[in-house]
């Protein structure tokens, strides 16, 4: 719902959908590289404990949350 509403105009919806879908591929993508290179980051040198990325992940998913608190609740 919140794609459809940020595009600019109807003609430009496809763009902006295709644009996020886009986005979103990518993030499916790299995210699991990261963390599997923060994983072996982490336990080569023993960054709490080697448990060091499961720290990180729930911070990035604590931000998340944050970040989906801080969008609009009802859209125009």
């Amino acid at each position: 719902m919140f794609i459809t509403a940020a595009a600019p105009n109807k003609r430009s919806l496809g763009a902006t959908n295709g644009l996020a879908q886009t986005l979103a591929s990518i993030g499916r993508i790299v995210t699991p590289a990261i963390a599997s290179g923060l994983l072996s980051l982490s336990i080569e040198r023993h960054i709490l404990c080697g448990h060091a990325v499961y720290a990180m992940l729930i911070v990035l998913s604590f931000g998340g949350v944050w970040l989906a608190y801080q969008l609009p609740q009802k859209l125009h």
